[in-house]
This record gives structure tokens, sequence and C-alpha cells, in this order.
């Protein structure tokens, strides 16, 4: 980031495994770190070896893998990106009008439109055409893009959104179902070793839909009951398959200390002092105030 004054300032997460670091306290905060780092190998390793089932919704797809056996299934496939574009494509109107000269942006529009045409064959396809047609002709009428314009023609797209988001997810969770159905029957793992992990996008708003359904899958599941919210992990910025292994790893390490110490599986699910967080809020309060006076 950059300063008032244009000066470059790299403010990066501390390192805290060797505090404090002017006490011998430091280096056996370090010995826990290190002994932890290898608890989380154990389990990474039990993972490799094919002792846990993981899936992993990534991008487009679907992966399992079992040891080294690893098998990936595309979720999202012509037809849920057609969707996809035919949403953005509003937006793309949006942006294009808002920021373009008018006569770039007449141009291209009309390309836009042309392009939209082709979808007209259905009746969202119908509906996002004549909507993006009517707006189009009102600007260059016009001669501006008026503010009212982009409010009527966002009023007359709530039903193709609608209708884009239905489809979307009905198209996902059907994907979803069917490879859910061809890794059950390939691996033939228990739900109880099984680990699911869903990566998130570029928009906070990815993914929910897989985790719902993973939800589900587990809770109709012919197993014991699953604890969910063990089993199925969110994880905004994971890229790689390595990431996920990590992810699961560090859940089992997690759940096993918890339990051994903290009394319950998850309690290292939470912020460890939110445990407390209302007792020691209500200690410090009293004090602040003295304080002020």
């Amino acid at each position: 980031m950059k300063t008032a004054s244009g000066t470059s300032v790299n403010i990066t997460l501390q390192d805290t495994k060797a505090e404090p670091a002017d006490s011998a306290l430091g280096e056996i905060n370090q010995l826990f770190h290190s002994q932890y780092a290898k608890r989380k190998q154990y389990f990474a390793n039990k993972i490799s070896r094919g002792h846990v089932l993981l899936i992993v919704r990534l991008d487009s797809r679907l992966i399992a893998c079992c040891g080294d056996s690893i098998s990936e299934y595309t979720v999202n496939g012509p037809g849920y990106h057609r969707l996809k574009a035919l949403s953005h494509s509003t937006m793309a109107v949006y942006y294009t009008l808002l920021q373009t000269p008018q006569p770039d942006a007449a141009a291209l529009l009309h390309n836009l439109l042309a392009q939209l045409k082709h979808e007209a064959n259905n009746a969202v396809g119908q509906q996002l055409f004549t909507a993006t047609q009517q707006l189009l002709g009102a600007v260059a009428y016009d001669g501006t893009l008026d503010h009212r314009l982009i409010l009527e023609y966002s009023h007359q797209l709530e039903p193709v959104f609608a209708q884009l988001m239905l489809q979307s997810a009905v198209d996902e969770t059907t994907q979803l179902l069917l490879h859910l159905d061809k890794i059950t029957e390939q691996f033939g793992k228990a739900i109880a070793e099984t680990f699911f992990v869903v990566f998130g996008g570029p928009q906070a708003r990815y993914r929910q839909l897989a985790k719902l359904v993973f939800e589900k899958w587990c809770q109709e599941s012919a197993d014991l009951v699953v604890d969910t919210s063990h089993h199925i992990r969110y994880y905004e910025h994971g890229t790689t398959l390595d990431d996920a292994i990590n992810l699961i790893a560090t859940a089992l390490a997690d759940r096993e200390l918890a339990q051994t110490f903290l009394g319950h599986a998850d309690a290292l699910e939470q912020d460890v002092l939110g445990l407390v967080a209302e007792q020691a809020i209500d200690r410090c309060w009293p004090h602040r105030k003295k304080a002020a006076q």
C-alpha cells in the first residue's frame, strides 16, 4: 500500500512462533509449533496414503483424491458458462455505457446486441435481448445515459436474473450429485472417512451451493451421524490439492488437540479467547470507565 505522501509501505503478518523473544518461553513456544507441525504432517501423510477420501470443489471441477488415485469431474460445463455469460452481458452493457465515450460504446454494444440476438431462441434469452435493445435505443435517442434508464433496465431484468440463477443452480446441483454417485461407487469410502473441501472464488458469494449439497449428501448417507462442520470445509484462498490436504490435516490435528486439552473436539474451530470473551470484557470494562474519568 501507499501512504498519503506516496511512500510505499509493506505491512505483512508477523511471525510470533518465537515470542516472547526476551524469554526462554520463546524457545518453548517454538518447540510447541515444531511438534505441532510434525503432528500435522502425520495426518497429511495418512491422507496421502489413502486413509481419507478427499473431495475438492474448485474452479469448474470436482476432484476426488484417495492416495495416489485422483479423478477429475467437470461440474460447470458449457451450459453453465453460457448462463453465466448471459448474466455478465447485462453488466457489460452497464459498465460500457458508464465508462466509454458514447460513439465507442455504441459500436461495442451494437456487436453485443447482435450476439445476444442468437440467444433469443428461448424465453430468458428473448427477455434479455429485448430489454437490452430497448435500453440502447433509449440511450441513443436521449444522447446520454440517464440513471433512470439503468433503473428501468435492471427492473426489467429481475425475472431474467431469477431464471438464470435458478437454471445455474439446478445445473450445478445435478452435476454434483451425478459425480458424487460416481465417486462413491469408485472409492467405496464411508462418509466418516471422507472430507469435502470447497475452495472460494474471486468473489465471496461463490461456492455456497456446493457446501449445501455436500451437507445434504452427508446427512442422507447410510453411515452413522457425521459432524458436517468437521467433514466439510470452506477455504477462501485455496488453489491446489496440497492446500486441501494441509487444511484437512490441520483440522484433524486441531480436533485431536482440542478434545485432549479443551474438553470438546470443535473448541479450536473458533478463536480460543472467544470462549471466555464475555467474561473478560465484563471484567475489563469497569476499569476502562474508571481510567476515562
